[in-house]
């Protein structure tokens, strides 16, 4: 029962950073910028690795950007993938998630795939969108915010997190997509040896003609989108700083907690 695994993983800029909104005012300053594996997406890859290890077959992982992105593909590769693949799309910014998931399916379609796997959602757009669109697109069944999997004969079970601390648990057929939510496990290290060989093993990059696709510019989309504007929140309200010596702001803070009605005596 080997499976073919397709992991999709995005390259975002490392959150801890502070940004600048650019001076077009529709994308951030990205110029010097580092960027790290989108954080869903490092779960995604190690229930990949996870299933093949306990049913063999094969973990291809698959993303859509710029040259940066390959350093974040042989990670995974260290991790346990067997392949990568580079779809060559420049657009630093990829706001477009109906435009990116078309082209994902595209490449989907070229490998074969018993199970799709991507992180529940990005923590830069943080859509929660590509895996369900990429899913209908492709006609595959799908569940989300996935934190465990089993592979039977025939189809998958696969628990989804649901609000209050329930979960629903589903069958489906395979091939199928699912989306893997934050701590469904824990992604492991990359030991040296792995690192050391991923830095040797070819990425392949693919481009549009590969995928049957007119040109980026050129995909047929039934709605028009566009950047208008991307600015910082508006600040609301205003905090208090309680100052002075421990015990005294103790009590202010106990005093204001009084006040707002967030403790009663």
């Amino acid at each position: 029962m080997a499976l073919n695994l397709v992991v999709c993983l995005k390259q975002v800029p490392n959150p801890d950073l502070q940004f600048q909104v650019a001076p077009d005012g529709k994308d951030i300053k990205r110029e010097g910028l580092n960027y790290k594996v989108n954080g869903a997406d490092e779960y995604a890859l190690e229930e990949a690795v996870r299933l093949k290890e306990k049913h063999g077959g094969r973990v291809v992982v698959l993303t859509l950007g710029p040259k940066r992105t390959e350093p974040m593909l042989r990670e995974a590769l260290a991790k346990g993938a067997d392949e990568a693949v580079r779809v060559a799309y420049d657009d630093p910014a990829a706001f477009d998630v109906g435009k990116n998931a078309r082209i994902l399916a595209a490449a989907i379609r070229t490998l074969p795939h018993d199970l799709v796997l991507t992180g529940v959602q990005s923590d830069d757009y943080a859509y929660s969108a590509t895996g369900g669109l990429v899913a209908g697109l492709l006609g595959l069944p799908h569940a989300s915010v996935v934190t465990r999997v089993a592979v039977h004969d025939g189809d998958l079970e696969v628990a989804c997190e649901l609000e209050g601390g329930l979960e629903r648990v589903v069958a489906l057929p395979r091939p199928a997509l699912l989306t893997i939510q934050f701590g469904a496990n824990t992604p492991r290290y990359a030991p040296l040896p792995a690192i050391m060989k991923a830095a040797r093993q070819p990425i392949k990059e693919i481009g549009p003609a590969a995928l049957g696709l007119p040109g980026w510019d050129a995909i047929p989309l039934p709605y028009a989108f566009g950047v208008v504007r991307l600015s910082p929140p508006v600040a609301k309200g205003h905090a208090e700083m309680i100052t002075g010596p421990i015990p005294e702001q103790a009590k202010k803070l106990a005093q204001l907690l009084r006040e707002k009605g967030f403790v009663r005596r």
